[in-house]
């Protein structure tokens, strides 16, 4: 339950991908992140540890969270404050919670409680406290985070992990210096992706679609733009590694790269350059901004 949580809040910020000192600009390959991110509470001695955020006695503010930070598009933004609390804000509303930080092997560890409330059809209230855990670095100005793997939901036949990456914002609320110091490497999108739908493959700067050849880049707001003669299309992507486990034998499991492609289209007769290979959302959905999306597997 944990896990589910907070790996749907992750997912959903990774889909946009992505206070500002003097930092060089560098690249980022988001592939390299995730994998050094990616653990397990069984991995790092979690599992069973801890009941509540007041058994972390080892635990403190890490002044390096502290502060305000948002996705690329400025939608979701989370304000980690000194005294140990913390508040998310975005479309879908708001949220608070206290944190602490701990330091396990090699892995900096966000520990946060959060108190959730549902009600059933009968309107009985329940209140439960949730405590998680989420891997992470700070570098550049930039928050990289990963969910632990909770190996305790012994129901689960797969897991999906996912990158989240926000941006410091500065005293005027702007991400812009901080995202400009950040771009994603476009050796974090090369190989073979492939869906139902078809295949394309990406290197040395071009994507080939069957037998069309596209110039391909990462822009300041970490979106894919696929060029073809004057017409430039821009996808906010998501990389996600999924583990699917055998007979629910979390020893035993297959790990897959995926990529999730999105489209905003400007109008409904606006038309990106990879729509052979993207799902039609709107005829099925009604979408205002979203019309099409697609999710790739890694070829190995």
């Amino acid at each position: 339950m944990k896990r589910i949580i907070c790996l749907a809040l992750c997912i959903l910020m990774a889909v946009s991908l992505f206070g500002c000192g003097k930092s060089a600009a560098k690249e980022i390959n988001l592939r390299d992140k995730l994998a050094s991110l990616m653990t397990t509470d069984e991995g790092i001695g979690l599992k069973g540890k801890y009941a509540a955020l007041e058994d972390i006695a080892d635990g403190t503010v890490d002044k390096d969270l502290v502060g305000t930070w948002k996705t690329a598009d400025g939608e979701t933004a989370y304000t980690y404050n000194e005294d140990g609390t913390s508040k998310a804000t975005s479309t879908y509303g708001d949220s608070e919670s206290r944190f602490t930080c701990i330091t396990v092997d090699a892995y900096r560890v966000i520990c946060e409680e959060a108190k959730m409330t549902s009600e059933d059809a009968e309107g009985n209230v329940t209140e439960e406290t949730v405590l998680s855990y989420s891997t992470y670095e700070v570098d550049n100005d930039a928050l990289f985070m990963t969910v632990v793997e909770d190996t305790t939901d012994e129901f689960a036949d797969s897991s999906y992990t996912a990158l989240v990456i926000m941006y410091r914002a500065d005293d005027t609320g702007s991400t812009g210096a901080s995202m400009a110091k950040n771009k994603i490497a476009i050796d974090t999108f090369a190989g073979t992706w492939a869906s139902e739908k078809g295949e394309f493959t990406i290197a040395d700067g071009k994507l080939t679609l069957g037998e069309d050849v596209y110039d391909i880049s990462v822009n300041e707001q970490g979106r894919l733009v696929v060029a073809s003669g004057d017409t430039a299309t821009e996808y906010p992507v998501n990389l996600v590694l999924r583990k699917d486990y055998e007979n629910n034998d979390k020893a035993n499991a297959t790990g897959t790269m995926s990529i999730g492609i999105y489209y905003t289209g400007a109008d409904e007769n606006d038309k990106p350059n990879l729509l052979s290979v993207l799902d039609d959302w709107k005829t099925d959905y009604q979408w205002d901004d979203y019309y099409y999306s697609g999710t790739f597997d890694l070829q190995q």
